[in-house]
């Protein structure tokens, strides 16, 4: 991966981790889910974050290619 547009990052990390934290996930869980909503987000032009959910789970559970599947 490659750092597109930082904007919107920290936004990201921070509707990552209460969105997990609403979901349930223990609090690793959930800091490594906004971690990982941060990042994907750098890939992405624009201040708006179009990952889903899926995405994001999967690069938090250590799917770290650097390939992006959408």
């Amino acid at each position: 991966m490659y750092i597109v547009d930082r904007v919107g990052g920290g936004d990201s990390f921070g509707g990552g981790l209460i969105y997990a934290l609403l979901n349930g996930k223990s609090t690793q869980d959930a800091v490594e889910f906004a971690v990982a909503a941060s990042c994907l987000k750098h890939t992405i032009e624009g201040d708006y974050n179009m990952v889903s959910v899926d995405e994001v789970e999967k690069l938090a559970a250590g799917n770290g290619s650097g390939r992006i599947q959408r």
